[in-house]
C-alpha cells in the first residue's frame, strides 16, 4: 500500500522524498526508484547475526556499530532540509523517535487495532506514547481505528483524520475472469457443492480456529447443500497443524487449508461468498479484493473494520463471535442466491465508491500541504518512514 501511495504521490507532486525504511528487504529498490534510500537498522555483522541466531545479547562491539550507524544517519538527515515526516504506522514509533532532531511536523498514519498495537509493544516501549509527543496529526484507515485511538490511547480526535484505507490501485479493478472449476478440480470438491473462502494468515487474530467451528457447525446442520470450506493464506507448518485438526474433527474432505498463494482471485473467483472468521481487523484489503468480484461478506461485530463495511447490506454481521450462529447465517444465506447477489453487487459498489485508490490519495496529499502549509507546486523534502522491514509479504496474510 505505501509503494503504491508513494509512486502516485511522486508521479502526482512536485515535491523531493526521503525514505527511511527499517531494515533492507525485497522491495528496496521499487522505494529507490522514487528517492534516496536510507535504512534505520544497521546492516548487521557476520558475528553478530551468529549470536542472534544463538539467542545471545549483542555484543559490545555490535552495540557501537548500531551507535555509530545511526550518528552517521543523524548527520546525513540533518543536511537534508526535511520538513516533514509521514510515519506509515504505528510500528516506526522508535524511527520517529529517532528523527526528533528533526523541526517538523509528523503525519502518523495508522493502520493498526489494540492487539496489533500491543504485540508491537516491548519491555519499556510505550509505541503510542513515543508517537503522541511527536505527532501533530493521524491518518486512520478506519472509523474503528480513530475509536481505538480516542478511546485507549487518549489521543484527541480533532487531531485524527479517517482515511478510508486505499483500495487495490485502479488497474486492479478491471476483474479478470476465471474459471471456479479449477479450483473445484484441483480440490477435488464436487460440482453441486458450495464454496466458502477464508483468507489470512494463520493466527488467532485471523480467528482460523472460529473457522474451523464454523465448518463443524455446518456439517452437523445438515441443512441445505453441502458446502466446502476454503482457507487461503499460512506457513506451511501451519498449515498442516490445520489439516491435522480438520481430519481429527472428521472434516478433511470437506475443509481445505491450502496455504500461500501468489494469487488468491481464483480461490475468490470459485466462492460462493467470503468468510471474515477475524477477531480484529484494522482494514481488510481480503474483504475489499473479495469485493470487487462481488462476493458477499460475512463478519463477526466487534472485529474493527469489516462490520463498518458490511452496513448498508453489504454483507452481514454475526454478535458475541459466536460460531454456530455465523454458520446458520450462512446457510440461510446460500440458500437465498438473490440475497447473495445483491450483497455482493452492493460490495463491490461500495469499494469502487469509497474505497477507491486515487481519492483517498488525494486525500492524504491534501493532509500533507494541510500540514506543511504550501502549494504542491513547493519543491521542499518530505520523509516518508516506512514500516519496518521492506519485503514482499502473501495475499493471504
Amino acid at each position: 500500500m505505501l509503494l503504491n501511495f508513494l509512486r502516485w504521490f511522486r508521479r502526482t507532486h512536485d515535491m523531493r522524498l526521503r525514505i527511511l525504511a527499517g531494515k533492507s528487504g525485497d522491495l528496496l529498490p521499487e522505494f529507490a526508484e522514487l528517492g534516496e534510500v536510507d535504512c534505520f537498522e544497521a546492516e548487521p555483522s557476520f558475528a553478530y547475526r551468529a549470536l542472534h541466531a544463538l539467542n545471545l545479547y549483542p555484543t559490545q562491539a555490535s552495540r557501537g556499530q548500531i551507535a555509530s550507524h545511526l550518528a552517521v544517519l543523524r548527520q546525513t538527515l540533518i543536511g537534508c532540509d526535511i520538513r516533514l515526516i509521514y510515519a506509515n504506522s504505528v510500528a516506526s514509533a522508535r524511527m520517529v523517535q529517532f528523527l526528533s532532531f528533526l523541526d517538523c511536523p509528523v503525519i502518523c498514519h495508522v493502520h493498526e487495532l489494540d492487539v496489533s498495537i500491543r504485540a508491537l509493544q516491548a519491555p519499556g516501549l510505550d509505541i503510542i506514547g513515543l508517537l503522541k509527543a511527536r505527532t501533530s496529526r493521524y491518518i486512520a484507515v478506519s472509523d474503528a481505528v480513530k475509536a481505538n485511538l480516542v478511546d485507549r490511547h487518549g489521543v484527541p480526535a480533532s487531531k485524527i483524520d479517517v482515511v478510508l484505507g486505499l483500495g487495490p490501485p485502479p488497474a486492479d479493478h478491471g476483474v479478470e475472469s476465471f474459471q471456479p472449476r479449477d479450483i473445484r478440480h484441483e480440490l477435488a470438491i464436487p460440482a453441486e457443492a458450495r464454496i466458502v473462502c477464508g483468507c489470512g494468515s494463520i493466527e488467532p487474530r485471523k480467528g482460523t480456529d472460529l473457522f474451523l467451528d464454523v465448518a463443524v457447525h455446518a456439517a452437523a446442520s445438515r441443512r441445505g447443500p453441502a458446502v466446502h470450506f476454503v482457507w487461503v493464506g499460512g506457513r506451511s507448518r501451519e498449515v498442516d497443524l490445520m489439516r491435522r485438526q480438520a481430519a481429527s474433527l472428521g472434516l478433511s474432505g470437506v475443509v481445505h487449508f491450502v496455504g500461500q498463494t501468489a494469487d488468491v482471485a481464483p480461490y475468490f473467483e470459485a466462492s460462493e461468498l467470503v468468510l471474515l472468521t477475524s477477531r480484529e481487523e484494522s482494514l481488510s484489503l481480503v474483504m475489499l479484493e473479495a469485493a470487487l468480484r462481488c462476493k458477499p461478506i460475512i463478519c463477526f461485530e466487534g472485529s474493527g473494520h469489516p462490520p463498518e463495511f458490511v452496513r448498508d447490506g453489504n454483507g452481514l454481521a454475526i454478535a458475541g463471535f459466536d460460531p454456530r450462529k455465523m454458520a446458520e447465517t450462512l446457510m440461510e444465506a446460500l440458500a437465498d442466491s438473490e440475497l447473495c447477489r445483491r450483497m455482493g453487487e452492493s460490495a463491490r459498489q461500495k469499494v469502487t465508491d469509497r474505497y477507491d485508490f486515487n481519492r483517498g490519495a488525494n486525500r492524504i496529499a491534501e493532509i500533507i500541504e494541510d500540514t506543511l502549509q504550501f502549494r504542491t507546486s513547493a519543491t521542499d523534502g518530505v520523509k516518508v518512514s516506512a514500516k519496518g522491514e521492506c519485503r514482499n509479504d502473501s495475499l493471504g496474510v
